[in-house]
């Protein structure tokens, strides 16, 4: 890294979006197709960012098993018989292989789509000086897009996603959005 670089990334931080077990693998109850795709390119950006000295934030959904603190329309997944998807403690909670959370980074629990709602994102963000956000994970029209659109409205500039490094169910959906 050059010199000059240290001082150009002090402002941003890379989140890394529900790369989780039930979201990533096929049969997990949240798959989208393709996530595995993209988990060898958030590697690299996680690396990349960790090389830079920009902190790297996971960003997980975690749930009661009871489906208490889900949206309303997924409470069904949550009753009895059901696969309760990214149950706090679960396997299908924890990241996917290849992705480790490390001394330094940031974990943050959200329980809707946007990585600012009902969390502490932005006062973490403020505290540490951070002004820019890189995006990586899944999915594309939910989660990413939400917690992208929340972060302009909190005044990030610039919000940058990196396209081979998040998913959506279809590739078009991913495209279109």
């Amino acid at each position: 890294m050059a010199a000059g670089d240290v001082g150009k990334w002090r402002s941003t931080a890379l989140l890394v979006i529900d790369m989780q077990n039930d979201f990533i693998l096929p049969g997990g109850p949240m798959y989208v197709r393709g996530g595995e795709d993209i988990v060898p390119n958030v590697i690299k950006a996680v690396e990349a960012a960790r090389n830079r000295g920009i902190p790297v934030i996971w960003v997980v959904r975690e749930h009661d098993p009871w489906g208490r603190d889900v949206e309303l329309f997924r409470r069904g997944l949550y009753s009895p018989g059901k696969p309760k998807p990214t149950s706090k403690g679960s396997v299908g909670a924890e990241l996917v292989e290849g992705l480790v959370i490390k001394e330094g980074d940031y974990k943050l629990v959200k329980t809707r789509f946007s990585a600012f709602f009902n969390t502490n994102l932005h006062s973490y963000l403020q505290s540490n000086a951070i002004t820019s956000l890189i995006t990586t994970g899944v999915q594309t029209p939910n989660c990413i897009r939400q917690t992208v659109f929340d972060a302009v409205s909190w005044n990030y500039q610039p919000v940058t996603v990196i396209v081979d490094a998040t998913a959506a169910a279809t590739y078009e959906v991913h495209a279109w959005t």
